[in-house]
């Protein structure tokens, strides 16, 4: 299980890596890349915080 959470980490940390990046070269971006990849980063930073609760949850 923790090779599995581990890979997992890995791969988010990856894409958020690449998303800094791609932000980062904001020439190469269209306002409506933009406006998705916030979307797509505000859905993962949700995802993740209802993950982490449910992982405090269980740990009390």
């Amino acid at each position: 299980m923790r090779n599995n959470g581990f890979a997992k980490g890995i791969i988010i940390g990856s894409m958020i890596g690449a998303s800094v990046g791609m932000v980062m070269n904001s020439d190469a971006m269209s306002n409506r890349s933009k406006k998705r990849m916030r979307k797509r980063s505000m859905d993962l930073m949700r995802k993740s915080g209802t993950i982490i609760g449910d992982v405090i949850s269980l740990l009390r």
